[in-house]
C-alpha cells in the first residue's frame, strides 16, 4: 500500500513577513488519513490565507495501483520491495525551477517520508507562494496516524529562497 498526502500552504505578501508569517509557521504539515484501504490512497489539502489558513480537502481518492507521478512527486515500487521517491518540478509548483531527482529517497516497508517543494506565483492580483507537502507512506498496513506523532524516516526538501 502507498498512501500519499499533498498540503499545499498559499499566501500573498500580507502573510508574508513578520509577526503574521508565524501563522504559516504553526500550520500542520500531516493530518490523519482518511481512509487506507487500497492499494493507493491520496489525499489533498489546501490552506489559503484568504480562507484564514483553514485546512479544507480539495480531493481524495482510494485506487487499485499507484500512479507513476502524482504533481511533481516521482513513485517508482523497486524490485527489492521497496519505493523509490524523487521529486520532478512542474511549472504549477511556481518558481524557481528545480532539478529533477527521480529517486531521492527509497522507503522501506513501513516507512514514512515526508518531500516539501516551495514555490513563486505570479498573476494578474500580484506575488502569491505555496509550499507544498508531500507526505507518503508505504507497507503492507498503513495506520491512519501514521504522519502524525512522530517524524517521518526520511525527509527531502528543495525549498528555495523566494524573497
Amino acid at each position: 500500500m502507498i498512501a500519499v498526502q499533498v498540503i499545499e500552504i498559499r499566501w500573498t505578501k500580507a502573510t508574508r513577513g513578520a509577526p503574521r508569517a508565524n501563522e504559516r509557521a504553526v500550520l500542520p504539515r500531516a493530518f490523519a488519513l482518511l481512509q487506507t484501504g487500497a492499494a493507493y490512497c491520496y489525499q489533498y489539502y489546501l490552506m489559503h490565507e484568504r480562507d484564514g489558513f483553514a485546512a479544507v480537502l480539495k480531493k481524495e481518492k482510494q485506487v487499485d495501483h499507484a500512479p507513476l507521478k502524482e504533481r511533481s512527486l516521482v513513485l517508482s515500487p523497486r524490485d527489492d520491495g521497496s519505493l523509490a521517491l524523487g521529486l520532478k518540478w512542474e511549472p504549477s509548483e511556481g518558481q524557481p525551477r528545480r532539478c529533477a531527482s527521480n529517486s531521492a529517497i527509497r522507503l522501506a516497508p513501513g516507512q514514512t517520508a515526508r518531500l516539501v517543494l516551495n514555490g513563486r506565483h505570479a498573476s494578474y492580483i500580484g506575488q502569491e507562494y505555496a509550499e507544498v507537502i508531500y507526505n507518503v507512506a508505504f507497507g503492507e498496513t498503513i495506520a491512519r496516524d501514521c504522519f502524525l506523532g512522530r517524524e517521518p524516516d526520511q525527509q527531502l526538501s528543495l525549498a528555495a529562497h523566494l524573497f
